[in-house]
């Protein structure tokens, strides 16, 4: 079972060789950074396809996609300096994916070397790496894609920084990206303390787990009503997918006034 290790006297960032068990740096201290140069941040925003816009009827091309997901990474960025305030002098990252959430993103991919490479930096510098994501799905949600890279980094401090709606404005969920991986390599469950200790993380797995299934949701209801609820606080996707008219069948047309009665 995963334990969590409280550091003993004043708080301080976990030590670099045991990750699994321990809260983000910058969740527990942003006062006192490891190093001046602070965590490596990756901020990451997706769109399914060329049409994942803000833009009705509007036709872009692939350049000018990317365009509008950096646009939304500007926003984001300033929205994270305002909550968590300047984490260090190192520069932050940006990343735009277009594919499908569910897509699993290749290690050896032009994306998957980008993020590996800032894993790379943050172990190489004895210090945190944080995504910042555009939407729960900013990223992906392929679990193997996570586990993987968590796994390959399993001595890193690595953690998400999630920039969600739960009504306007977004918030920021800070998840531990060690324990999504423990999750999904089944080590532990959603009852075990360590995650149901850490809600944002427990929420993530939550949402995770549940984003794929809204594409037939209509026709085959996964989600009790109670969990759609729920969840539908934190996403909007949510909301409205198991509407009855939804669900019913066509409706008998009604037999107009004029209309030949039998035996007429």
């Amino acid at each position: 079972m995963l334990q969590i290790k409280q550091s003993p006297g004043k708080p301080r960032p976990p030590p670099v060789d045991d990750n699994t068990t321990q809260d983000s740096p910058s969740k527990i201290n942003l006062s006192s950074p490891r190093n001046r140069l602070g965590p490596v941040v990756v901020f990451i925003a997706r769109a399914s396809n060329l049409k994942d816009h803000n833009y009705p009827n509007a036709e872009i091309n692939s350049n000018q996609m990317h365009e509008y997901l950096r646009s939304l990474l500007i926003i984001t960025v300033a929205e994270h300096r305002k909550r968590f305030g300047l984490l260090g002098l190192r520069p932050h990252k940006m990343q735009t994916i277009i594919q499908p959430a569910h897509s699993r993103v290749s290690s050896l991919s032009r994306v998957g070397k980008y993020l590996g490479m800032a894993l790379e930096e943050a172990r190489a510098s004895k210090t945190e790496c944080i995504f910042v994501l555009h939407g729960w799905d900013g990223w992906t949600t392929d679990k193997m894609t996570i586990a993987e890279l968590c796994q390959q980094f399993c001595d890193v401090p690595f953690s998400f920084h999630v920039y969600a709606n739960r009504g306007t404005p977004r918030e920021f969920y800070e998840v531990n990206a060690h324990k999504v991986n423990a999750y999904f390599r089944h080590m532990v469950t959603l009852n075990d303390p360590a995650v149901v200790g850490d809600r944002s993380t427990a929420l993530y797995i939550r949402i995770l787990e549940a984003l794929p299934t809204l594409q037939y949701a209509k026709h085959y209801p996964v989600l009790s009503e109670a969990e759609r609820d729920a969840l539908s606080k934190y996403d909007k996707r949510f909301a409205g997918i198991y509407e009855k008219d939804e669900l019913e069948g066509p409706k008998p047309e009604v037999a107009k006034s004029d209309a030949p009665k039998p035996g007429v």
